[in-house]
C-alpha cells in the first residue's frame, strides 16, 4: 500500500451514484475491499443519513459521513450526529415572511421531538412532487397545513425547487451577514429542476471537509464531485477530480477530469491509487502467437502423466475405459498449465491457497469454468503479486464418437467452430469487481479441441454421464487483455461510433451484446452518451 495516507470524500448523486441514484454492485464491492485493506473513503452529499445510508449500505462506510452539504457530520455505520451546523443563531422571520408572501414551497428539514423532520405545505404538494415521489415510505416526511406549522421545531436547513427568487432578493434574504449561505445548482437527474438549498454560514462541504481533516488527520484529502455544491468541497482539497458528466464549472476548476458516474469512475481512480502494483513484464501485443513446439511438449507431457494416472486407477484395462473420466475436462488444464508455467513451479501455496503455477512474471491461473471461485482467491493472491487468469476458449471442437467398450471408431465429424463470447462474457462478470485491479491480467488461450463421446454400439447413446474426454489439438492465439483498451479487441471490426444495444447485437451476432457492453462499461472501454428515442446510446471510449 502506499505510504501516503490520503482520505477519499466523494459525493454521491452524480458522482458515485448511477443515473438512477443508485451504488452499482461492483462499486460497492470495490469500496469494501477497499476500506478494509485500510483505504480511508467517505462520502459528502446533500442527502440524509437515512435517504443515503439506503444507497451506500453494501459499502459498509466506516469513517464519518457529510450529509446536507456540510450541515451534519454524522458516524458513517448509525447516522449518529457528531456535529451540527444549524440555523439556531439566525433569524428565519425574514425567510418565513418572504417565503409566505411570494407563495414559496420549501421543504423545512428541523429537529422536532429529538427527530429529524422534513416538512411541506400539503397545499404545495404539486411544486414538490419529485422530492415527494423519490422518498416515498420516508416516514421523517410531514406534511403541514401552514407556513407556521412547517417552520415549526429547530430549522437547520431549507430547500426550494424552482424558487421564484431574483438573484438580488436571494442576496437579500440568504445573506452571510444574517447567518445564512445558500447554494443553487440543477438536479443533475432532472436537468430542467433548479434546486436552492439555504442553511448556516458556518456549514458548507468545505469546512466540513476541513472538519474530517481534523478529525483523521490524514496526509492529504482528495474530493470527487459533479455539480456547483461540490465547488465548496474542492476548495479544501489537495487534489479536485470532476466526473466526465460534471457540470462544466467544476471542470473547469478541477484538478483533472476522470470517467462518468456510470462508469464506477471513482472507486476505480482510487483503487488504481491505493493498489501496490507489483513487478510484471506486460505483453507486448494483445494478440500473440502462440509457441508451437512448447505447446506440443506440453501435450506431450500431459499425456504422460494422464496414462499414469490411469494406469494406477483402472489397471490395464481397455483404451477407451481408461480414458472414461479420467481425462475428462483435466486434460486440458493439464496441458495449458505445462505450458504456461514452461518448468517454473506449479501447485505453489499462497495463503490458504494453491496457486496452479509460480513464475517470475506472476502467478497464473488456468480456469476452465466458474469463475465465482476464483473471488476469495484473487483478493488474497492480488494483493502479493500479479496474476494472470487463463480461460481456455475452444474456438474449434471436433467431436468423434467411440464404442465405450472397444474404444473403436464409430463416427467422426468435422471441425465446428464456436464465435460467441458468451460464455466468457458470464465468467468474467463473476469477478467483475477485480477487473480494473492493476496487477490483474485475464488471458485468452483460443483453442481446437477434440472431444471423444464414448457411446453404446448399438444405440449411439452414452451410457453413463461424463463418459467423453476432451484433447486439445493445437493453440491457436493467446489474447492478453491487460489494460481497458485490450478489452476491445473482443468487439467484431464496424462497430459505428456510437450504438444502441440492439445495434451492438447485429455486429456480435452469437455473442450476448448486453453482456459484453456491461464488461466494456466496467472497465471504461465504453460509456453511455444519451438517449436515442427510448434506446440508451454508447459509444467506445478509447
Amino acid at each position: 500500500m502506499p505510504s501516503k495516507k490520503t482520505l477519499y470524500i466523494s459525493d454521491l448523486d452524480g458522482t458515485l451514484l448511477t443515473n438512477k441514484s443508485g451504488l452499482k454492485d461492483r462499486a460497492a464491492e470495490l469500496l469494501k475491499r477497499l476500506s478494509e485493506n485500510g483505504t480511508m473513503f467517505t462520502y459528502a452529499t446533500a442527502r440524509r443519513f437515512g435517504s443515503a445510508d439506503f444507497r451506500m449500505k453494501k459499502a459498509e462506510i466506516k469513517l464519518p459521513v457529510i450529509l446536507m452539504n456540510g450541515v451534519i457530520i454524522a458516524d458513517g455505520k448509525t447516522g449518529e450526529i457528531i456535529s451540527l451546523n444549524g440555523l439556531e443563531q439566525a433569524d428565519l422571520s425574514g425567510i418565513k415572511k418572504a417565503v409566505e408572501q411570494y407563495g414559496e414551497a420549501p421543504i423545512v428539514y428541523s429537529f422536532i421531538d429529538g427527530s429529524q423532520r422534513a416538512s411541506y405545505l400539503e397545499s404545495k404538494k404539486k411544486r414538490v412532487k419529485s422530492y415527494l415521489d423519490d422518498r416515498k415510505g420516508d416516514s421523517s416526511i410531514r406534511s403541514c397545513s401552514s407556513y407556521d406549522e412547517l417552520f415549526e421545531g429547530n430549522v437547520h436547513y431549507l430547500t426550494f425547487l424552482n424558487s421564484s427568487f431574483t438573484d438580488e432578493e436571494k442576496k437579500e434574504l440568504f445573506g452571510a451577514e444574517k447567518g445564512f449561505a445558500y447554494t443553487e445548482y440543477f438536479d443533475c437527474y432532472r436537468k430542467n429542476e433548479l434546486w436552492l438549498e439555504v442553511f448556516s454560514v458556518n456549514a458548507s462541504k468545505e469546512n466540513a471537509v476541513i472538519k474530517l481533516r481534523e478529525m483523521l488527520n490524514p496526509d492529504e484529502v482528495v474530493v470527487f464531485g459533479d455539480n456547483l455544491n461540490d465547488l465548496s468541497m474542492f476548495k479544501a482539497a489537495d487534489r479536485a477530480y470532476a466526473v466526465s458528466n460534471a457540470a462544466e464549472q467544476l471542470k473547469e476548476t478541477a484538478d483533472a477530469i476522470i470517467g462518468s458516474n456510470e462508469q464506477i469512475s471513482v472507486p476505480r481512480f482510487i483503487e488504481a491509487e491505493q493498489a501496490a502494483v507489483f513487478a510484471y513484464s506486460p505483453h507486448v501485443n494483445v494478440i500473440n502467437e502462440p509457441n508451437a513446439k512448447r505447446f506440443e511438449k506440453a501435450m506431450e507431457k500431459s499425456a504422460e502423466a494422464a496414462k499414469l494416472r490411469a494406469d494406477a486407477e483402472n489397471g490395464r484395462k481397455s483404451g477407451a475405459e481408461t480414458g472414461i473420466g479420467t481425462l475428462n475436462e483435466k486434460r486440458i488444464h493439464s496441458v495449458l498449465k505445462n505450458y504456461f508455467s514452461n518448468d517454473y513451479d506449479q501447485e505453489a501455496k499462497i495463503g490458504s491457497f494453491y496457486a496452479d503455477i509460480v513464475t517470475e512474471n506472476g502467478i497464473y491461473e488456468i480456469q476452465t469454468g466458474n469463475f465465482g471461485k476464483l473471488n476469495k482467491k484473487l483478493e488474497v493472491m492480488l494483493s502479493v503479486c500479479h496474476v494472470t487468469v487463463v480461460y481456455p476458449y475452444e474456438k474449434r471442437t471436433r467431436v468423434i464418437s467411440a464404442d465405450d467398450k472397444s474404444g473403436e471408431l464409430l463416427r467422426e465429424g468435422r471441425f465446428r467452430y464456436n464465435n460467441s463470447l458468451t460464455d466468457f462474457l458470464l465468467e468474467l462478470y463473476r469477478i467483475k469487481s477485480f477487473l480494473t485491479n492493476p496487477n490483474l491480467t485475464i488471458g485468452i488461450a483460443e483453442l481446437d479441441v477434440e472431444r471423444v463421446n464414448y457411446v453404446s454400439a448399438k444405440t449411439g447413446k452414452r451410457r453413463k454421464r461424463g463418459a467423453f474426454t476432451k484433447t486439445p489439438l493445437a493453440l491457436r492465439r493467446e489474447i492478453y487483455l491487460e489494460k481497458p483498451s485490450d478489452y476491445l479487441t473482443l468487439l467484431p471490426e464496424g462497430i459505428p461510433e456510437e450504438f444502441t444495444v440492439k445495434e451492438l447485437q447485429k455486429y456480435t451476432k452469437t455473442t450476448d451484446a448486453k453482456l459484453l457492453l456491461e464488461i466494456l462499461l466496467y472497465v471504461g472501454a465504453a460509456d453511455k452518451i444519451g438517449k436515442r428515442g427510448n434506446a440508451e446510446i454508447y459509444s467506445i471510449t478509447l
